[in-house]
């Protein structure tokens, strides 16, 4: 998923918002619904592309008022799958299809100047600097929009599937669900009527939505009105053997933007609800002299028909018969304009099943059309070929996907959670309605309220690293109420072990959203404005007040969870979960080798114990390769230790005056990483010996890891000289020490060469 996390940052790079708020506050939000995104491709969850609905539905209110107004939409399309996908024989995700439909398109117009020049030309954009920005809020409307009639489609197929397994597939007599009282469905009022007729610029105005969308297939494909108008009715009145959503979603959308105040309508948004109209199936196979859709006449159904065939990758299975037929789980993907690359991986290319007793094979029917040509060529009949199209499978071992825990969160409203955790921090929020708490949360900037969803986002990974879980069924686990009843394994202090976990979760969110270390401002709005906080340090260098914060959040845990469900339990597994591995880093301060290369080995090693343990890397964070090695396990979501030799403080300016001494200077950008490193370990422990300043940290990380981690030269420095210990502490000696336990007879001494020269 690297190569669209890179193509999707492009587009980010590009864009310029157009000031709404403060011009902070606005870059502020760009990047929320960047890292949202990031996040969503990392982990492919569907609580990750709720953070970027919220995000774009927060930016460009498009129904009213940020997310509240958009909420319905999507929740019901995701619990309507939840709930009754696997009575269908084939059904995929559509919740979070549309996030990643949505991050094609945005590859596809920022790194393909063909295609953006069509489309800047047909909006008559001039190539401003605000381009992206127009392209942003049309194609969001599109592409995370463009699902949410499913669940029409879902009641139809419901009964099809029931009757066919009850009545047999080809029984003419099968009942099916069709839709009547549609007119006030479709009703548009008087006086949407008159405004719809004044922006279109045209004195004819449409009795329903069915004649409002035809009349926009016929001024952008050509198609007759009336015949459009009389295939969407037939289509729905009496379709026995399907049901498109596209139409619902169509007409559902429309509903919601005309139910805006002061609305605006304009060409535009016709060619948002007609992109969503022919996506599915309408003009593939119901219009008699339908053709493929082409770029310079509907530039947005052409992105829409293209990245939703693309999405083939990584959807969840409801479906019976989905769940028989694996798609690919990831995909790379190239885009210039010139043409679209894109490779498919498959875990296999072929499907195991028993004819009776005996095993048998066939191929994956995904993987066969797409080796035949048949993919592509199923494209290239729905939209006139612009790009040149490759597509290539490979079959790859698939990687268990990081973040996916066994708490049972269907039934949680993020949003709603949000506003508790944010009235449980705030003292003003307690006595408040929940009203009166909806307004005050709502007041708060994108960033702020996206720190309290990512909050109750972590709380299922916070519990299974106490071995923990929630749910609202009835099982046969030990229920806890409170973390003293809690087993835990090697935890001791649950809480304790929490409140320095949400604190690195913390520290790394305003990492991520551009804020850094610094204690220069007088008031949380100068602090906020800077983006520089004074608690960006490991956990024990925090104020007794501020460490009180994060055992508020983990204390209210078990008190939000079963506010919002009266069943809601948490549970403890019978076992402990993933044993805790502790594997320590060292290495040169000062190295010749390429960094990225070093890293890459670094992180192979971690990935392959990460497997089956719960790794913890433990470095004493001096310059050079110590850092890296904590910079991989930090890229990684592994958790750091830190075992410094020095004091906290003493030890920065310990580093800095030894590089210096060496005649490298140690920049402000410098101390701002180091201290940004340190922020995010876990625990920060300094043991200190005052005659060989580094003996006792190098001997702790020794003596208390598992696996060691080594940047080595090969050089066997002196640890001697004249009977007098040097280099005590250093690389080579850790080695010695490592040595000097079982971890050479076990293999877990790893050694990764590098040049000093």
């Amino acid at each position: 998923m690297d190569s669209l996390v890179n193509l999707s940052d492009k587009f980010f790079d590009n864009l310029i918002m157009k000031v709404k708020k403060s011009v902070e506050e606005t870059e502020s939000d760009k990047l929320c619904l960047q890292r949202s995104l990031q996040n969503f491709l990392k982990s492919g969850r569907k609580e990750d592309a709720f953070s970027v609905y919220f995000c774009f539905s927060e930016i460009f209110n498009l129904f009213g008022n940020g997310y509240e107004n958009t909420k319905r939409l999507l929740e019901l399309l995701s619990d309507h799958e939840y709930h009754s996908g696997e009575l269908l024989s084939k059904h995929r995700d559509h919740y979070s299809h549309s996030v990643y439909v949505f991050t094609l398109g945005l590859a596809i117009y920022s790194n393909d100047s063909k295609y953006r020049k069509e489309f800047n030309k047909f909006y008559n954009l001039k190539n401003s600097e605000y381009d992206f920005y127009e392209f942003l809020k049309l194609w969001g409307l599109v592409a995370l929009f463009h699902d949410i009639g499913y669940p029409f489609q879902l009641a139809h197929e419901q009964i099809k599937t029931y009757s066919e397994e009850l009545l047999g597939k080809d029984n003419p007599n099968n009942p099916y669900v069709t839709y009547n009282n549609l007119d006030a469905f479709l009703t548009i009022k008087d006086e949407t009527k008159k405004k719809i007729s004044k922006s279109l610029l045209i004195e004819k105005e449409f009795s329903d939505l069915n004649e409002l969308l035809a009349y926009g297939l016929k001024i952008r494909e050509g198609y007759d009105a009336n015949c459009i108008c009389e295939k969407l009715k037939s289509r729905i009145l009496n379709a026995s053997k399907f049901m498109d959503h596209g139409y619902f979603s169509a007409i559902i959308l429309a509903q919601q933007l005309f139910a805006v105040n002061n609305f605006e309508f304009d060409m535009t948004k016709l060619d948002v609800l007609t992109a969503i109209l022919l996506h599915n199936s309408l003009n593939r196979y119901d219009i008699s002299n339908a053709h493929p859709i082409a770029v310079n006449e509907h530039p947005l159904s052409y992105l829409l028909i293209l990245c939703d065939e693309l999405q083939v990758w990584d959807r969840l299975a409801y479906g019976k018969v989905s769940k028989r037929d694996p798609i690919a789980w990831d995909i790379n993907l190239e885009v210039d304009n010139k043409l679209i690359r894109a490779k498919y991986f498959f875990e296999s290319f072929k499907i195991k099943y028993y004819d009776g007793e005996e095993e048998k094979e066939r191929p994956n029917k995904s993987y066969d059309e797409m080796k035949k040509g048949v993919f592509v060529g199923n494209i290239n009949k729905f939209i006139q070929p612009f790009h040149t199209l490759e597509v290539y499978c490979e079959q790859l071992e698939k990687n268990k996907k990081a973040f996916l825990y066994a708490s049972d969160d269907n039934f949680i409203n993020l949003c709603d959670l949000a506003k508790a955790i944010h009235a449980s921090y705030n003292d003003h929020c307690k006595e408040l309605t929940s009203s009166m708490i909806e307004e005050d949360f709502g007041k708060l900037p994108l960033e702020f309220k996206m720190s309290n969803i990512e909050q109750a986002k972590s709380y299922p990974q916070k519990l299974e690293l106490i071995n923990c879980f929630y749910s609202s069924k009835e099982l046969d686990y030990h229920v806890v109420t409170d973390f003293k009843d809690i087993e835990a394994g090697d935890v001791s202090d649950t809480l304790g072990f929490l409140c320095r976990e949400e604190h690195v979760r913390w520290v790394r969110e305003k990492l991520s959203l551009g804020w850094k270390y610094g204690t220069d401002y007088k008031d949380s709005k100068e602090r906020n404005q800077k983006k520089i906080h004074k608690d960006i340090v490991p956990y024990e260098v925090l104020l007794p007040e501020e460490r009180s914060k994060d055992e508020v959040m983990i204390n209210n845990i078990f008190k939000l969870l079963k506010k919002f469900d009266s069943n809601i339990k948490i549970y403890n597994y019978r076992l402990g979960r993933k044993p805790t591995l502790n594997i320590a880093g060292v290495g040169h301060r000062f190295y010749n080798d390429d960094e990225g290369e070093l890293k890459e080995q670094v992180k192979e090693i971690l990935i392959k114990y990460n497997k089956n343990n719960r790794v913890v890397v433990m470095t004493s964070f001096a310059y050079g390769t110590d850092q890296l090695i904590a910079e991989c396990a930090n890229e990684l979501g592994i958790a750091t230790k830190a075992i410094l030799p020095l004091e906290y403080e003493d030890y920065i300016q310990d580093v800095k005056k030894d590089v210096e001494a060496h005649g490298i200077p140690f920049t402000e950008d410098d101390e701002l990483k180091m201290r940004h490193l340190l922020a995010q370990t876990v625990v920060c422990k300094s043991i200190i010996d005052p005659i060989n300043k580094y003996e006792a940290a190098s001997q702790y990380l020794i003596d208390n890891c598992d696996v060691l981690i080594a940047i080595w030269d090969g050089k066997e420095a002196p640890l001697l000289e004249n009977g007098n210990p040097i280099n005590i502490g250093s690389t080579y000696d850790s080695i010695i020490k490592a040595r000097t336990k079982d971890l050479i007879e076990k293999g877990n001494i790893h050694i990764i060469r590098c040049c000093r020269d």
